[in-house]
């Protein structure tokens, strides 16, 4: 069980990187405290389910990936895939995609 709970906070650890937040600004998007978020990832504490819910919305993530490899692995390729196009098109462009970007994560 507690070899679980540390590769579940591996994964948080991993995913919240991925979405450049610190521990303090997960914690506070969740409102706990950032030791919490630190003995999260250290495997020292367990999530209950909510937090999870409330982790994996503020990750923007489904509630699985975090408890899976594979979609996180997906995302990661995209989103190299996407910077390697986004470093192909000129100014003006790139501005249109960030628009559609945008209003894609306003939603």
């Amino acid at each position: 069980m507690n070899e679980i709970i540390k590769q579940l906070g591996i994964k948080i650890k991993e995913i919240r990187k991925l979405n450049n937040l610190t521990q303090a600004e997960l914690a506070e998007k969740i409102n706990v405290d950032s030791k919490y978020i630190s003995r999260l990832e250290t495997g020292t504490s367990i999530a209950s389910i909510s937090t999870l819910i409330k982790i994996s919305k503020v990750l923007n993530v489904e509630i699985a990936d975090i408890f899976t490899t594979d979609s996180l692995q997906k995302k990661k390729k995209l989103i190299e895939l996407i910077n390697i196009k986004l470093n192909r098109i000129n100014t003006k462009e790139l501005k249109a995609v960030l628009d559609i970007i945008s209003c894609m994560c306003d939603k």
